[in-house]
């Protein structure tokens, strides 16, 4: 029997989810498990700060730390959301792979146990934990805490985005030279751009969703991602009046990368309606 071809990035945007199932979880049971989501990723972010600060300063960067951190806090997550949802799937940044030994249309939690590693690492504030949870085939609950600035970032879908229990919104205005633009560590080894305000870095995706989301950035270029990357962010800019998409506009089925493979297209993190503006100051190298 002849091989089906891998579908191209730009199928993976468009085409439905393979994965596409009845939702297990209530309207009910989702706030229950946002409160445990909420206190949980309080929890690991408390056991990552016990690891903050402990680089060994003679190296540019200590892999062997940020190592340890990753495992102790993904191992920490795992074990709480195993005790309190033992039907329920998980998929994390450490070992990479989809559980194959649970019924798949279970509700699924996503996590990145420690993103921004480079700035943990060098005693930067901009690092943090994200957790998704995924049922009937999307992403419907999302939390990012940012430990040293402490901030905790929440929604479920249909609802607010929250910012410590408060809402908030994306910024939705014309772009001048004030404006900001959050991308990628090597966005400048891949794009240039006429984006007429500040282009930076602060070197964690997730908080550079987070910060589109609450309004304090307008849009976010998204490289080199992972699907427990953004998985988090994807829901809180939607909740906050923002969205995913690639640079052509099309939606990503992030179904389409749960068994860990990369994101191989540049994606744009935008109030709705703004990306075709974005990504038309953008030029491929």
């Amino acid at each position: 029997m002849a091989r089906k071809p891998k579908p191209s990035p730009e199928s993976r945007a468009e085409a439905p989810s393979p994965r596409a199932a009845v939702p297990r979880l209530s309207r009910k049971d989702l706030h229950e498990v946002l409160t445990f989501a909420k206190g949980l990723a309080r929890a690991g972010g408390a056991l990552a700060m016990s690891f903050f600060g402990r680089a060994n300063p003679l190296l540019r960067f200590d892999h062997d730390l940020v190592t340890e951190a990753d495992v102790a806090v993904q191992d920490f997550l795992r074990h709480e959301v195993r005790a309190a949802y033992p039907s329920h799937q998980f998929l994390g940044e450490e070992g990479r792979r989809r559980p194959q030994d649970v019924e798949p249309a279970q509700p699924l939690w996503v996590v990145d146990p420690l993103d921004g590693s480079a700035c943990f690492s060098s005693g930067m504030p901009v690092w943090g934990l994200s957790l998704a949870l995924f049922d009937g085939g999307r992403p419907v609950l999302g939390v990012i805490h940012l430990p040293v600035t402490t901030e905790l970032y929440s929604a479920m879908l249909g609802e607010k985005a929250m910012l410590n229990d408060r809402p908030i919104a994306v910024r939705e205005e014309s772009w001048d030279n004030e404006s900001l633009l959050l991308t990628y560590s090597r966005f400048h080894s891949d794009f240039t751009t006429r984006f007429p305000g500040k282009v930076r870095s602060l070197g964690s995706t997730a908080a550079h969703m987070a910060y589109v989301a609450r309004g304090a950035a307008g849009a976010a270029i998204l490289g080199n991602a992972h699907v427990w990357d953004i998985a988090a962010g994807c829901v809180i800019l939607e909740a906050a009046g923002g969205a995913v998409r690639d640079l052509k506009g099309k939606r990503v089925e992030l179904t389409s990368y749960l068994q860990g493979e990369r994101i191989d297209i540049a994606l744009l993190a935008a109030p709705r309606g703004l990306h075709a503006e974005i990504a038309a100051s953008l030029e491929p190298r």
